[in-house]
Order: C-alpha cells, then structure tokens, then sequence
C-alpha cells in the first residue's frame, strides 16, 4: 500500500510540473509552450521556442480615447506595415520585417477598453505550427 501511495504521489508530482506553464501578463494570460521561454517585459509577454528563432509577443494596453482602426493605422506606420486586412470580426493583420530582420505578422484586435497586439515571427516553420497555434489558442481574458 504504501509503495502504491509513494507511485501516485511520484505520478501527480511529475504531472504538475509537466502542466503547461501559463503566464499572466495584465489582464491576460497565455501559454507558453514546454521547451519554450516566455518573458515579461513591462506589458509585453514574449515567448520564444528554444532556438530562438520564431517568437510570438503579445502586448496589451488601455485604448483610451483612439478607436481601433487609429491604433492599427498607427502601428502600420511604425511598424512599415503591408497587406492589411480587416476580418469579418473587425481584427485587423499586417506583415512586416521585425527589427532583427524577420518576416514576420501582427495581429491587432480590440474590446472592453484595451486592445493586444499580437506580433509573430518564425511561423513559417511547420515543425513549429502546433506551438503557434497552442499559444494563440490559449490567450485569455483573466478576470
């Protein structure tokens, strides 16, 4: 009996810390993949998978009184944005060359007084699609 406790108790230590690792940032959270880093900076939460060649950071700020189709035109100047699309949903994407040179895409979508900027880069890697998609699909709204 007790070598069947020390198992379970072995199991569900290891199954914690497998658990992803989901960080907080503002008012949102999102998961960073295993392997993956994921970084505070101010309110920018950057991740970044272990070569350090693909990255996804996510940024959040209070909209004020600019709407968002101000922030996004903003942005696209900053950033010398192209291709932009607005979707059905009203979110906004752009390419752009991030400052080490990559290709890279912004996501831009706004509500309930704050908007997120989504930045990646790398995703062009399909080994690397599952992770990307893992973190997209993971941002939440924390209440």
């Amino acid at each position: 009996m007790k070598k069947i406790f020390c198992s379970l108790v072995f199991i569900l230590i290891f199954v914690s810390s497998a658990a992803a690792n989901v960080r907080a940032f503002g008012n949102f959270r999102a998961e960073v993949p295993a392997g993956w880093n994921g970084e505070l900076q101010g309110s920018t939460l950057v991740i970044k998978n272990p070569s350090a060649n693909a990255s996804i950071a996510i940024a959040f700020n209070k909209m004020g009184k600019a709407d968002l189709s101000d922030i996004v035109e903003r942005l696209y100047i900053q950033m010398d944005g192209r291709d932009l699309e607005q979707d059905e949903d009203g979110d906004y994407s752009f390419s752009f060359v991030n400052t080490a040179g990559a290709e890279s895409v912004a996501l831009v979508t706004g509500g309930d007084g704050y908007y997120l900027v989504i930045s990646m880069s790398g995703f062009e890697d399909e080994n690397l699609t599952s992770d990307f998609e893992k973190i997209l699909d993971s941002i939440d709204w924390e209440d």
